[in-house]
């Protein structure tokens, strides 16, 4: 089986999932058309279609539709990761179109957010759209013009946790329950310390009004002024400095906004990390029971540090539930199995002529 995993390496998912798949013998390939320093590109091809003056980035768009269009030739099933956007129009669009593989696809989050939704189910949400927030362009009309444009495909959508409620069940009837994965092996657990007295808490505001990073802020200068503690804000940090500084934290904290985690929690838990995010209750009904997070919202999220700083013996069994749970739930050899199955599958309804719907 020849699998082509592409286009957008977020969190460098798509690095991570071409190496797990090549682990277990299964002819994978990858590529992104947005490298960043935040994100590994390990074993994989990187096409940056935007960089350079405007006659590079035409030479680069002319080389890249073709070595795209051979790689979409060569593979059996397409993984696709995040929306359409840059084969919205012309003929990069139609290197997909006419391609006529089978194929999965995988959204993150503003991909498809629909606000209608979430403005309904989170009132955090609500707020952070009020001040500032960075993915406004997430509406419910790009969220359908997305999922109809895989629904044509023929895709099958891979859902994530906190995914489903944006996916258009007569559209895509038949759904794959997926995980963010993790290379468990890079990730050497450092379970808190039951004897440090001074923790560190590590904030990364990839997106700081998406991630509630202005309630953090306010949170640790009120902390300071009653325990003694340390605080980085990882920002703008290579993909290797940033996994350091995570791995040498006692408290991680992800996000006070958005409802569901994201890589940066699962990689935090893979390091044995107690992680302070924000799980909306109405999607906190589809995680397991097991799930090890310290659920906190701008609201409590002051008392909820307190719990972890005060207790060293908290920090350090909650960071060991955060590997367990990683190791049950998202390690990348387990997802590549999963994946594999996923394939056959729809490799097989594809040859027996039947649609996602």
């Amino acid at each position: 089986m020849k699998v082509l995993v592409l286009p957008v390496n977020i969190a460098s998912d798509i690095s991570h999932k071409v190496r797990s798949l090549r682990s277990i013998g299964i002819d994978a390939r990858g590529f992104t058309t947005a490298p960043s320093e935040i994100q590994s590109s390990d074993e994989i091809t990187v096409f940056p279609f935007n960089k350079g003056g405007r006659l590079i980035k035409g030479l680069r768009q002319v080389f890249a539709y073709g070595a795209i269009r051979k790689m979409i030739e060569w593979a059996d099933i397409l993984h696709w990761v995040s929306d359409a956007n840059i084969f919205a129009s012309g003929r990069y669009k139609n290197i997909l179109s006419q391609s006529d593989k089978p194929g999965v696809v995988q959204w993150i989050g503003s991909d498809i957010r629909i606000p209608e939704i979430d403005r309904k189910l989170n009132p955090y949400y609500q707020n952070a759209a009020d001040e500032g927030y960075e993915y406004r362009f997430e509406s419910l009309a790009r969220s359908k013009t997305t999922l109809r444009f895989f629904s044509d495909l023929g895709f099958y959508p891979l859902e994530f946790i906190g995914m489903g409620h944006y996916i258009d069940h007569d559209l895509f009837p038949k759904r794959f329950r997926t995980w963010q994965s993790v290379v468990v092996a890079d990730f050497e657990p450092s379970f808190p310390s039951k004897e440090n007295k001074r923790p560190i808490i590590v904030h990364s505001p990839s997106a700081p009004v998406a991630k509630g990073t202005r309630h953090v802020l306010a949170t640790i200068e009120n902390l300071k002024e009653k325990y003694d503690l340390d605080f980085v804000l990882v920002e703008n940090t290579q993909r290797d400095k940033a996994l350091d500084i995570m791995r040498g934290c006692d408290i991680y904290v992800d996000q006070l906004i958005l409802g569901a985690h994201g890589y940066a929690a699962v990689e935090a838990m893979a390091f044995g990390k107690p992680v302070v995010c924000y799980i909306n209750s109405e999607i906190g009904k589809d995680y397991p029971d097991d799930l090890p997070l310290i659920n906190a919202n701008p609201d409590d999220i002051e008392k909820k540090l307190e719990l972890l700083i005060r207790d060293a013996t908290f920090r350090h069994e909650t960071g060991k539930k955060s590997r367990e749970y990683v190791e049950k739930y998202h390690d990348d050899k387990k997802i590549a199995h999963d994946l594999v199955d996923i394939y056959k599958e729809v490799i097989d309804l594809r040859a027996q002529g039947k649609p996602t719907r």
